[in-house]
Parts: structure tokens; sequence; C-alpha cells
């Protein structure tokens, strides 16, 4: 994939890397979707995704990741990310799309983690 990297770590977190620059529409989401599915088969586990700088979400792709379809492999999902408007979205995101999995947003990826474990 153009936008992403993705591996299953040894800790049995799903690890999300989203490239600088990346735009995610809905193909994307289907996209990791369907590599989520290449590492979980049907189970679940959390998901860590590491956001790049200047990545950019569409409100239909915001509305996949949110739902049934989108968080079908996911325990728990810890987002990091930097920069402010990266975290006026997350704001947003949590308020209008209110994720029915645990979701929360981190400066650092060792916080993500140590957070992420609890959903082994």
């Amino acid at each position: 994939m153009s936008h992403s990297t993705v591996f299953l770590r040894n800790d049995g977190i799903l690890e999300i890397n989203v490239k600088e620059n990346s735009d995610i529409g809905v193909r994307e989401c289907e996209e990791l979707t369907a590599v989520y599915e290449s590492f979980l088969g049907g189970s679940k586990c959390p998901l860590l995704h590491v956001v790049g700088d200047y990545v950019t979400m569409d409100k239909e792709a915001r509305e996949f990741a949110s739902s049934e379809e989108g968080l079908k492999y996911s325990k728990a999902e810890a987002f990091v990310i930097n920069s402010l408007p990266h975290k006026i979205l997350a704001n947003f995101y949590m308020k209008m799309q209110k994720p029915s999995v645990p979701t929360k947003f981190f400066k650092s990826k060792v916080e993500a983690e140590i957070w992420l474990l609890q959903y082994v």
C-alpha cells in the first residue's frame, strides 16, 4: 500500500504506520481492513495507528473507521498524533463518530503501547 505499512507485533498488537502526506479515504480504509483480515483471520486484536505528519482523512473514511465493518478486527484502537490539526480532528472523531471499541489518542508511542497492552 502506498499510504501505510502494517505488521503484527510479537506482543499481539497490530501496528499501522500511516505515511506522511497520505490522503485516507474509504478505499484506503477498505485496503487496510483487507490487510487486517490477512493477518488476523476472523480474530480481533488491539490496533496501534502511528499517524505521519500531514495525513488527511475525509468524512466518509472517518465514518467507515468507526463503523461495525471498520472495527471488526479491533479490540481497542490507539492513535499516536502530534499535530494540532490531528488533535482537533481526534476530538471531533470521538464526539461525532463515537467508536464502539475503546479508542484513545496519544502524543507518544510508548504511552499508546502501555494502554493497548491491557487489551491483548
